[in-house]
């Protein structure tokens, strides 16, 4: 299994691919968030096959500081299905938010269903108010001096 990030002209050469219609409507939902650096599209592939695909929004402060990444989209081919497959991109998008200094993710409501929520609570996600939400542990916590 291979996770990278795609780009925006991978991103419209899968639009252009009508035979798998979950990827379809993923690259429709991801197409609409901004440009680099304020989001990032990771895909998951086997054998050079898309098998999964996230979307991240990054929410940047002052001083290009990373305050929180919010997971827009996510989705897995239904073929591969219950193989781990969306829980590796989640904890890739956690080691890019770790990477920028940010501890906190957030899901977006349309997201929270993925795997009828259950997978949720096994990455350590809990439920707010406002949404789904994380608190990564810094890379300096937990360390001994």
């Amino acid at each position: 299994m291979r996770v990278r990030q795609l780009d925006g002209h991978e991103l419209r050469s899968m639009l252009a691919r009508p035979d798998q219609p979950w990827l379809q409507a993923l690259c429709l939902r991801v197409r609409n968030l901004p440009t680099h650096p304020d989001s990032r599209v990771l895909i998951a592939e086997e054998e050079g096959h898309p098998r999964a695909l996230l979307g991240l929004r990054m929410h940047w402060g002052g001083g290009g500081h990373l305050r929180r990444v919010t997971i827009v989209v996510l989705g897995v081919d239904p073929a591969h299905n219950r193989r781990g497959i969306g829980s590796r991109l989640v904890r890739f998008a956690e080691g890019l938010a770790r990477i920028n200094g940010c501890t906190r993710v957030e899901v977006e409501a349309d997201v929270e269903g993925w795997e009828d929520g259950r997978c949720w609570a096994g990455l350590g996600y809990d439920g707010t108010e406002a949404g789904l939400l994380k608190v990564l542990r810094s890379p300096v916590q937990g360390t001994v001096a």
